[in-house]
């Protein structure tokens, strides 16, 4: 299975690898390399993940597609929005 990452999820990892950077390089750059194993794991495990395709109503079978990377603890819908 192929794993896309939108720009948005793309500036989404950008800014949450910026905001870690300013407290610690190095958890930051971890913050990196996990992000990057978990789309390896999507690769292997497609189902891995919580289904979300309420979220979305043009779903390709074919491949994975990283829409956002927005923090659990936040109300996901109306960050889908943005």
């Amino acid at each position: 299975m192929r794993v896309v990452v939108s720009l948005r999820a793309r500036s989404d990892i950008l800014s949450i690898h910026s905001y870690l950077a300013e407290r610690s390089l190095v958890a930051a750059d971890r913050m990196l390399v996990r992000f990057s194993q978990r789309f390896d794991e999507l690769r292997e495990f497609p189902f891995l993940g919580p289904d979300r395709s309420e979220l979305h109503t043009s779903l390709e079978a074919d491949r994975i597609v990283i829409v956002r990377v927005v923090d659990s603890r936040m109300d996901i819908e109306p960050e889908m929005l943005k």
